[in-house]
């Protein structure tokens, strides 16, 4: 049988490049993380998780947390989807947010066997309205219309979303297409969590992953039609649970996968990442089993002090 390695990491393993991506430290607040974990005073068992593969870095110190088979490549579904809103940010920002842009059978074509779709073909969407729909709702229909309304081609942008992963360091992750429909769109865990700070970096990108609910209104000869994009995101509106962006994805061959970056109690800030849960809820649930077990020794250690860890040399 094949053993899973997980664990939590006790010293620093820095992510080349995690803290010139994120710029200043302020940002997220800047946490070691090794007293906490050596402090016996605030002793956690390591909680087991569903998810086949995952991992939990600090941000910006590049401190790992915690592991589960995170170099595993994998699918990653509909993940890939930051990605591409990445790319599309870097190179077609230049266009107008709010200029519309017709969805045309093209579009619907590359979007062929995804989940059902309110992008309907004839109808016009603003550009913000489509990165809404492909980043909270998953549509398919969305990326290839923002693809195309900056005049590129699938290969075209295909190839920057590749050289936009080998410009992050990341040689285990390459894409087919923009929406993460093709198995062939792949990364680990460890890889992703950097294509999720990444994506931070842009404010129109985090303001809609920070969404729990939003309108998308379609334009056709003069009339307008409207709809509700609802965010896969569960963990958005939990209480206690400062969400700064993240993004889900499925697929019967990647199964559920989820990646977020969020902030702890004391307000510093992680990213996780999980692939390959097999029940819908099951990558939430590891979340919320890393996030108590995170907080509760936080919590814990800032009742108690450094006191403990410091006489033990740390």
């Amino acid at each position: 049988m094949k053993q899973h390695r997980t664990k939590a990491m006790i010293l620093s393993s820095t992510i080349l490049g995690i803290v010139s991506t994120l710029g200043t430290t302020s940002a997220f607040g800047s946490k070691d993380y090794r007293n906490v974990l050596k402090s016996k005073e605030v002793s956690e068992k390591i909680p087991r998780i569903g998810s086949q593969s995952a991992i939990v870095i600090s941000v910006p110190v590049g401190q790992i947390l915690f592991e589960k088979d995170a170099d595993e490549q994998r699918p990653i579904a509909s993940l890939s989807k930051l990605m591409s809103a990445i790319v599309y940010m870097e190179n077609c920002s230049h266009y107008d947010l709010d200029g519309l842009h017709e969805m045309s059978a093209r579009n619907r074509e590359l979007a062929k066997g995804g989940d059902k779709t309110h992008l309907t073909t004839g109808w016009s969407y603003t550009r913000r309205d489509l990165l809404k729909a492909a980043l909270m709702r998953s549509d398919n229909r969305a990326l290839p219309a923002l693809m195309e309304s900056c005049g590129m081609i699938l290969q075209e942008f295909v190839m920057l979303m590749n050289a936009k992963a080998k410009s992050l360091n990341l040689p285990n992750t390459s894409f087919a297409e923009p929406t993460g429909l093709s198995q062939y769109n792949v990364s680990t865990a460890r890889e992703y969590a950097k294509i999720t700070i990444e994506a931070t970096r842009f404010p129109e990108l985090t303001n809609i992953m920070q969404t729990k609910n939003d309108i998308i209104v379609g334009y056709k000869n003069g009339k307008a039609r409207k709809f509700e994009a609802r965010n896969t995101n569960y963990i958005l509106g939990r209480r206690n649970v400062d969400v700064i962006g993240g993004k889900t994805g499925y697929t019967d061959i990647a199964r559920y996968c989820f990646t977020i970056l969020n902030r702890l109690v004391d307000n510093s800030a992680v990213t996780m990442v999980f692939l390959g849960a097999e029940g819908k809820h099951t990558r939430f649930g590891d979340f919320s089993r890393i996030q108590n077990w995170l907080n509760t020794k936080l919590a814990k250690y800032m009742a108690h002090g450094t006191s403990d860890a410091e006489s033990d040399g740390s």
